[in-house]
């Protein structure tokens, strides 16, 4: 019956992204795509650079904190930005998907999310400079932005068949607020007025994590220099 629901669409108002769900996957998808880079993008970087024996010759050099996140995550953006344009562009060309919003409001949703999720990955980083291993809290993060912020099915339905306890885990999750800001502007056409929720909820998202992760990545950095460490892995 779950399945069904899914792929049969929903003539239910309080589902208006999943009418199409085509559109709804693909969408999802799409800023999945994105997402994900985000937050494993910096933090994979400085695992590799660690491994290859260069970390200590690129954070010895007098460059920001800021410029060295952004340089070791460009490229990944790069790539996911080609990537995530071929899911719609795909689905548009050959499934007859079609947005009716604006393209530059769900951007900025896009951008907003990402940042937030960059935050997240910015810790991940720190755990794995000064442990020197992988953060294992990135997986569960990983895995539960995939199963409950909504990329495959409305998170209405978590709550409907698992659960309030179950349901809570998608309202703590920053992709949840941004994949339902971006579908309800592209798929539903709404616009900045109507949208205005999950938008101030990644703004307090924003507005916490984005210094709290830049001064514990400098604290990692400072103490992974001081202990002489960042040779090793």
């Amino acid at each position: 019956m779950f399945i069904s629901k899914i792929f049969s669409g929903f003539a239910d108002p309080r589902f208006g992204q999943w009418r199409d769900p085509l559109a709804a996957w693909l969408t999802g998808l799409a800023v999945l795509n994105y997402f994900m880079t985000g937050f494993s993008s910096l933090a994979n970087a400085i695992r590799q650079e660690q491994v290859q024996g260069t970390l200590e010759s690129v954070l010895m050099t007098p460059i920001s904190v800021p410029t060295v996140i952004v340089a070791s995550s460009t490229w990944d953006f790069v790539q996911a930005t080609f990537f995530s344009s071929l899911y719609l562009l795909f689905g548009w060309l050959f499934f007859d998907v079609h947005y009716r919003g604006s393209f530059l409001l769900a951007l900025m949703f896009l951008v907003l999310t990402t940042i937030v999720l960059s935050c997240l990955g910015i810790l991940s980083a720190s755990f794995a400079m000064v442990f020197k291993r992988g953060d294992p809290f990135g997986v569960f993060l990983g895995t539960g932005s995939a199963l409950f912020s909504g990329v495959f099915f409305p998170t209405q339905l978590i709550n409907q068949y698992a659960g309030s306890r179950v349901a809570s885990i998608s309202r703590v999750l920053p992709p949840t607020y941004g994949l339902d800001g971006i579908r309800r502007v592209l798929i539903e056409g709404q616009t900045l007025a109507q949208v205005q929720q999950p938008l101030i909820t990644l703004l307090v998202f924003l507005i916490v994590l984005l210094p709290f992760s830049l001064w514990v990545f400098g604290r990692a950095v400072r103490k992974a220099k001081r202990e002489g460490s960042l040779i090793q892995y």
